[in-house]
Formats: structure tokens, C-alpha cells, sequence
């Protein structure tokens, strides 16, 4: 129950009109999409909130193209419409048909071919820029269900070298929009204040008791940290205990 003096400031303020100022709960959930897996959804309350941008980041091999298929597979599977930027061009149509995306209702935006390094690091940071260029314009023409930025396989140095403003300028043209905005890349990259940064980790799983029937099953992939500007840490560190109960594998 709200105190004699909060109450009395309350009708004051609605008096002079300026209740807007008041801090009020709100009424309902961040609508949410689905990542398609449903540890990861459970701990993140729904999934992937809209109208925000957010990342899914780790090594090599860590679970971050398996995450990301299975969360354009959820979003087609509903008849969604979702977009790939694939910066560097790395997309395998076939594998991800096997994992569940309806390639009839994916725009794959394709990068050059290339292996980045010291006589193609120009044409390396123009595939990133074109990239981020190629994001803005999906994302503003709207319609999409999830549109993915794929950083993945793109040095560091590349990314770094792009100033703060570039993620604040993305991260408001996705405000307000039925969209998730989603950036996949070796580290943390530039969620939006309202988006989630998962970072994951892989260890290898093995079958067999002996040297001689030991063989490698595929790899169990788990969350190593959540992070949200809009969930308290003790929340945060609640739901990397739920995602991590129910690992999945990526083989």
C-alpha cells in the first residue's frame, strides 16, 4: 500500500498534469521470439525480446551458428519471414534446411568469400561496412520476423574497429518494431539497452568405456553467461542455471 505522503504527492502531480512523470510497473511482458530452443527460451523468459538487439557470442565451434539456425527454424516453422546477412559467407543452404529453416522464407544476404588477412583486410572491412549497411535496410523496411547479423567468422579487429555509434544507430531503427535484431560474433559486440548478450561454451561428449569403443558424439553446448540491462543480476544468474540444466548438441 502506497504511503500517506506518496499518495498525497501522486494528486499533486495529477493535479498540476504532470502524472506522466510518474514510474509506473509495467503491464505486461517484452513480446518475445522463440530461439527455438527451450531451455534457452525458459531462461529468457520467451526468447529473444523485439525491438531490440541482441547477441549471441563465443569461440569457434561453441554453439553459435547451431543457436542461430534454430532460432530462424522456429521463426520460418511459425511462417515468419527472417533475413541472414552473412558477412563473410559461410552459409550452407543444405545444413540448414537440415535444421529446420524453410529457405522459401529466409533472404540470405551473401558477403564475399573470403579468408580475411593482411592483403584482404580492406576488402574485409568493406564486406563488414556493406554488411551493416545491408542490416540497416531490412530492418527498416520491415516485415521480418528475425534479422540476423552474422559476424562469426569476422577478426575482432574488424569489428572493433567500428565506432560505438554504429550499434546505438542499429539498435534504434530495431525500437518499436516487431523484430528481432540479432548479431552473432566472437565477443560482445553492441545489444541495445533492452537486449540480451548470450554467451555460450561447448565441451566435447563422448560415448564408449574404452579406448577402443570410445567415439565422439558431438558437442554439448551451454550458455556461459546472460546478460540484460532489464533483468536484476540475481535473475540473470538464474537463468544461466536453467539454460544450463538442458544443454543441446551440436554434432
Amino acid at each position: 500500500m502506497a504511503s500517506v505522503a506518496l499518495t498525497h504527492l501522486t494528486a499533486l502531480l495529477q493535479a498540476k498534469k504532470l502524472d506522466g512523470t510518474l514510474t509506473r510497473p509495467l503491464s505486461h511482458a517484452v513480446p518475445a521470439t522463440s530461439t527455438g530452443v527451450e531451455a534457452f527460451d525458459q531462461a529468457l523468459i520467451g526468447g529473444w525480446p523485439r525491438g531490440q538487439l541482441s547477441e549471441i557470442v563465443g569461440p569457434q565451434s561453441s554453439g553459435r551458428t547451431s543457436l542461430m539456425m534454430a532460432t530462424l527454424a522456429a521463426a520460418t516453422s511459425r511462417g515468419g519471414v527472417v533475413a541472414l546477412v552473412d558477412v563473410a559467407d559461410r552459409l550452407d543452404p543444405a545444413s540448414a534446411a537440415e535444421a529446420g529453416v524453410d529457405l522459401d522464407r529466409l533472404l540470405w544476404v551473401r558477403g564475399p568469400s573470403l579468408t580475411w588477412g593482411a592483403p584482404q583486410s580492406t576488402v574485409g572491412d568493406l564486406a563488414v561496412r556493406r554488411g551493416l549497411r545491408a542490416f540497416d535496410l531490412i530492418a527498416r523496411a520491415g516485415g521480418f520476423a528475425v534479422i540476423v547479423l552474422d559476424l562469426a567468422d569476422v577478426p575482432d579487429r574488424s569489428v572493433r574497429s567500428l565506432p560505438a555509434s554504429t550499434w546505438l544507430r542499429l539498435a534504434h531503427v530495431h525500437e518499436g518494431r516487431d523484430t528481432v535484431g540479432l548479431l552473432v560474433g566472437l565477443s560482445p559486440i553492441g545489444r541495445s539497452a533492452g537486449g540480451v548478450s548470450v554467451s555460450l561454451r561447448s565441451c566435447e561428449q563422448w560415448t564408449g568405456t574404452s579406448a577402443q569403443s570410445r567415439r565422439f558424439a558431438g558437442m554439448s553446448v551451454r550458455p556461459d553467461e546472460i546478460r540484460s540491462a532489464n533483468a536484476h543480476r540475481h535473475t540473470a544468474h538464474r537463468a544461466r542455471e536453467k539454460a544450463g540444466q538442458a544443454c543441446f548438441f551440436a554434432s
